[in-house]
């Protein structure tokens, strides 16, 4: 069994790598969109989850996703190569929604901002909150 120091460190070595490998080393079109997000070990080593992300619509989520299950032999292999370990984690890919959630989170604030502009509620909020004292 694996430390959690030694398991966070694992972890942020598989995602320097693979993000390495998915990026330079690969020449598959359909993976320049793609970011990987973070990747979680199980403390046996057995399984690495790498998430990823991809900006654009359903068919290029797809289409990433089908091109990072073709890449899982090289990516896992770098991996290994980097790890150095009796035991080489099976890659598992899984889609991260969390960058997605807060790119639309920003676009419904830019538009209660543009929203408010249009009525004539351009006033600006505080930076801060005022002081106990203050109010």
């Amino acid at each position: 069994m694996a430390t959690n120091v030694r398991l966070k460190r694992l972890e942020k070595l598989a995602l320097q790598h693979a993000s390495q490998v998915v990026l330079y080393e690969l020449s598959d079109p359909r993976l320049t969109p793609v970011t990987l997000t973070r990747c979680k070990l199980t403390a046996d080593l057995s399984w690495l989850t790498i998430h990823w992300s991809v900006i654009g619509t359903e068919a290029d989520r797809n289409k990433v996703s089908r091109a990072l299950d073709q890449a899982r032999p090289v990516v896992q292999g770098a991996i290994a190569d980097a790890f150095q370990t009796r035991r080489t984690p099976r890659i598992k890919w899984k889609f991260d929604k969390g960058v997605e959630g807060a790119l639309r989170v920003t676009s419904l604030l830019e538009d209660l901002k543009r929203a408010r502009q249009e009525r004539g509620d351009d006033e600006e909020l505080p930076e801060e909150l005022p002081d106990d004292d203050t109010i």
